[in-house]
């Protein structure tokens, strides 16, 4: 996320496709974390469909896990996708985010 944070967005996607090829595997609580840094990545792209793809397998990992990190990162997201009320798919996972928070 250093790369994302520096600007560098193409280079920080390939280390999260690396980091979910690596570490995610085993532990859903990563793998969950890692898809969302990779979602919010791709939405500063301007990748909305992909974006939201990667928050839908965001919110099939994170379901079911207790993680101030995934709380975190289901409340950023929420927030994130505020912006795309008009796109009936944003509004769908920000009110499943809202469940899978609760």
């Amino acid at each position: 996320m250093i790369l994302s944070r520096l600007g560098d967005l193409d280079a920080a996607e390939e280390q999260l496709h690396l980091a979910l090829d690596i570490h995610g595997l085993d532990h859903r609580r990563t793998r969950a974390i890692v898809l969302a840094d990779l979602g919010g990545v791709r939405l500063r792209q301007g990748d909305i469909d992909g974006a939201l793809a990667t928050r839908r397998d965001f919110l099939d990992c994170a379901d079911g896990i207790r993680s101030v990190k995934v709380q975190a990162a289901l409340q950023d997201m929420r927030v994130r996708l505020r912006r795309y009320s008009g796109v009936p798919e944003a509004q769908e996972l920000r009110e499943r985010a809202a469940r899978v928070a609760s």
